[in-house]
């Protein structure tokens, strides 16, 4: 592109005249309508000011049209005979099309964009460390190696990665439905694939939506199933051939490699994953169990893709359907789309992949275990337990219990798993207690983003425990059998984990996500009619000034990246209906606190252990004594700051009751490394913010005093690591000393202490403490800021029943015993279920 435009001697933002021009033409594509472009266009405003090189949207939108693009949209259009009879005696017809790219041109994009240098692994790697082996990306993994051995010795493998879901395009009306079928590669890192600003995983194509109304109602299934691989080997065809020969490709890193791409993995929910394996929906689409076997914790074979394609071979030869279709439970669909695919290398059963967002937290979570934690202590209790948990910054709180919810989220159940365990405290039956640990243990396990043999130990006896424990389920008669698809579908996560890497890269949260920006927001830019095609052109605009802004990027500065990090921020269905539960506040001071967070998060992917950081300007300046004992809830605070300067200033004057104190409503740590999880999760937030009266139309805020781990023995700590050498304590205030009292490098906490934490319990894992007390009082004191090791959740140890009088803001002022909540965040969770496993 650049050596064409020297030649014809354009500048870099041809055919727009400037940067100006180009910047301006980018902003009306992604954020206006068309409409919307011609008004504005058209304004007196914008003609009379610095006028743009386009007068109206047609003038717009051939210049956008100029702009290169990547593959070509290909429309096939096939027609359905079906076996109803119309009207003129004759089989009913109907005619659908399929739009899809190249999957090679998709993939030569993929792994030519120069924007990935760096990101793309183009040799297998096995990653061992004290003779521990460790499982991340795709390369590291076992599938790699075995397709390795198979090729040409100078052969490079593109491990496919396709992923299909029926999308709803309108909310609330209408019927309008798309099926997007996405592609990636496992050579690019999983978090980039993640990315949506980073376009690294593709839409290949749509499928075609057929009610299939031309075939009776006994066929109709059967119909569909054979219309949708047609349409996939249609779009996967290129795939063959490329995967038996290899393909010579430019990389990213500019040279030149004979590239082998073969399907490695394929993303969907269970229905769909039956519709890939050609399977009945009552039968693993992986492996071989009985239809009612799947309660069982022993594997069974798995599917044979060899075996079956024979099978289904003998019914395109005209045979009639064999009966091993029954044993395997299999649909009798005669040419399915892996059948063509290079054989031996794509084994289109173990390419499946774990559904972690439908089969775990939408439905081992949401579905039956909360469904039986409300059976054994009651709906009421239950929404109690959630009403009374005391709040930490990053936890959902559920101020109106969980039963008022009608439409879960994916998010939501997340938010359930971090507390759901702490509610059931005193349920009175251990194996509840136990069976609740045990699967939210694998369900954490599972969202690792590196595994090692020892954390799939962990994982796999996670599960071994829920199997131990889950009769009780069928003894309180609360469940009549276990013999349910989501979970048999577990038995498979730790051999995908060791085929293909670690689930994160193979999620379906992440199809969902790409939903917006290739599915629906074409959608809302189309005139609703005939609407594909027009969001196949609304996507190839879209992507024109993508790969444009991507090349200028590349010229001022190399391959730019958004900072924005698309993980962090799930993406969810928009619910016009129902209650979703309670909406978050945002609280003042929010806005000027960001700034500390964006300055730790810098620090991210730096070899800085743990830190702190306070925003620059107090929150409120000037705080009297009065205001923090009352507002703050800090009792005996100037003999306390005297002790503290009596050991750290002995020299500094004495407080008195005159003096006022500048006052952090947060303070924002930055976790120590940890090699399991993403360093965005370092970055956590303690509170101790007083409670803001109603102020006109804004509504109240409640208080926030959250909890912190401090550091007692910092030599303990580093040695044994776990909760060894740290104490818990509520924070009631942080502060920095007046200067004209004394100079201190860091700010200073006003903390109320908890006693030493006991051994994990037998059961429920947890460490339980209690108020540290003196004299019948809670022990104070003021500590550096820089003693705090990170925020924790400190729970009630609930009872049979919850006590009407306890609340959210008062439950850790209770004369109670409490619990260490290691579920509230992944970094508390790795940290302690690995020192679990070497005591000291």
């Amino acid at each position: 592109m650049r050596a064409e435009q020297e030649a014809l001697r354009h500048s870099p933002h041809a055919p727009f005249r400037d940067e100006d021009d180009w910047e301006l033409a980018k902003w009306l594509v992604e954020e206006v309508t068309q409409s919307g472009i011609d008004r504005y266009l058209k304004l007196n405003s914008t003609r009379n000011g610095p006028a743009p090189s386009s007068k109206n949207k047609v003038s717009f939108f051939k210049k956008i049209d100029q702009l290169p693009v990547g593959p070509e949209w290909i429309c096939d259009i096939v027609e359905i005979t079906g076996d109803r009879v119309g009207p003129n005696g004759q089989f009913q017809t109907e005619t659908v099309e399929i739009w899809r790219w190249n999957p090679i041109d998709c993939i030569k994009q993929l792994i030519g964009n120069p924007a990935y240098d760096g990101h793309i692994a183009y040799a297998l790697v096995k990653v061992v460390r004290d003779g521990t082996r460790y499982y991340s990306e795709t390369n590291t993994a076992d599938w790699w190696w075995d397709m390795q051995t198979r090729l040409p010795a100078n052969a490079t493998v593109a491990p496919v990665i396709l992923a299909s879901d029926k999308t709803n395009l309108t909310v609330l009306r209408g019927d309008q439905v798309a099926w997007p079928v996405y592609l990636t590669i496992g050579n690019i890192s999983k978090s980039l694939r993640r990315k949506q600003s980073a376009y690294a995983t593709l839409l290949l194509g749509y499928l075609p939506v057929s009610k299939g109304e031309a075939f009776m109602d006994a066929s109709r299934s059967e119909a569909l199933y054979r219309l949708f691989h047609h349409c996939m080997q249609a779009i996967l065809e290129p795939l063959t051939q490329a995967g038996k020969e290899g393909v010579s490709m430019t990389c990213a890193d500019g040279k030149i490699r004979r590239v082998y791409p073969i399907l490695a993995a394929y993303i969907a929910d269970h229905p769909e994953q039956c519709l890939v394996a050609c399977c009945l929906k009552n039968r693993c689409p992986r492996c071989m169990v009985g239809r009612l076997d799947r309660g069982s914790q022993q594997l069974s074979p798995p599917r044979d893709t060899a075996v079956i394609a024979g099978l289904l071979e003998r019914i395109h030869r005209g045979e009639p359907p064999p009966s091993e279709l029954g044993v395997y439970g299999i649909r009798p669909v005669p040419q399915p789309f892996w059948a063509s695919l290079p054989s031996p290398h794509t084994d289109i059963f173990s390419s499946i992949t774990p559904d972690i967002l439908h089969q775990l937290h939408e439905g081992v979570i949401k579905d039956h275990l909360l469904s039986w934690c409300q059976a054994v202590l009651g709906k009421a209790e239950l929404d109690s337990r959630f009403q009374a948990l005391s709040e930490m910054h990053g936890v959902r709180h559920f101020k109106r219990g969980i039963s008022i919810i009608s439409q879960w989220t994916g998010s939501e159940a997340k938010e359930l798993e971090k507390v759901l365990l702490g509610t059931m405290l005193g349920c009175g039956e251990s194996r509840v207690l136990a069976s609740a640990r045990a699967m939210l243990d694998f369900v954490y396990f599972t969202q690792y983003e590196v595994h090692s043999d020892t954390t799939l130990h962990l994982m796999q006896d996670a599960l071994d425990r829920f199997h131990s424990n889950k009769e009780v389920f069928l003894d309180l008669g609360i469940c009549e059998h276990f013999n349910i698809p989501k979970f048999h579908s577990l038995l498979h996560y730790l051999q995908l984990i060791r085929s293909l890497g670690t689930l994160d890269g193979y999620n379906t949260e992440t199809s969902e996500r790409f939903h917006i920006d290739y599915a629906k927001e074409g959608y809302r830019g189309s005139s609703r009619k005939e609407y594909v095609a027009q969001m196949t052109l609304w996507l190839q605009r879209r992507e024109a000034i993508l790969l444009r802004d991507s090349y200028l990027g590349w010229l001022g500065s190399g391959a730019r990246r958004d900072e924005h990090d698309d993980d962090q921020h799930e993406v969810e269905e928009n619910n016009d209906e129902g209650d979703s539960g309670d909406e978050p506040v945002e609280e003042e001071g929010d806005r000027a606190e960001e700034g500390e967070m964006r300055s730790l998060r810098q620090l991210v992917d730096s070899n800085v252990s743990r830190t702190y950081e306070v925003a620059r300007r107090p929150s409120v300046p000037g705080v009297s004594l009065d205001v923090l004992h009352h507002l703050y809830g800090a009792v005996d605070f100037l003999q306390d700051l005297n002790i503290f300067l009596a050991s750290n200033r002995p020299s500094a004057p004495h407080a008195n009751l005159t003096d006022c104190f500048d006052t952090f409503h947060s303070i924002s740590v930055l976790l120590p490394f940890s090699l399991h999880l993403a360093n965005s999760k370092r970055v956590s937030k303690v509170r101790a913010s007083p409670a803001i009266p109603r102020r006109g139309h804004r509504k109240p805020v409640p208080a926030h005093f959250d909890c912190g781990l401090v550091l007692e023995d910092e030599a303990e700590h580093t040695e044994r690591g776990g909760l060894a050498g740290v104490r818990a304590a509520q924070i009631r205030v942080i502060f920095r000393l007046p200067p004209h009292i004394a100079d201190f490098p860091h700010p200073l906490l006003y903390v109320q202490w908890f006693r030493l934490f006991r051994a994990p319990d037998r059961v429920s894992g947890l460490h339980f403490t209690a108020h540290s007390t003196r004299n019948l009082r809670r022990s104070h004191a003021i500590i550096s800021a820089n003693r705090l090791l990170r925020p924790c959740h400190i729970i009630p140890k609930y009872d049979d029943t919850v006590d009407l009088i306890w609340t959210s803001q008062n439950i850790l002022e209770q004369p109670i015993d409490f619990a260490l909540n290691h579920y509230s965040d992944f970094h508390l969770f790795d940290t302690l279920s690995r020192s679990a496993m070497h005591p000291t």
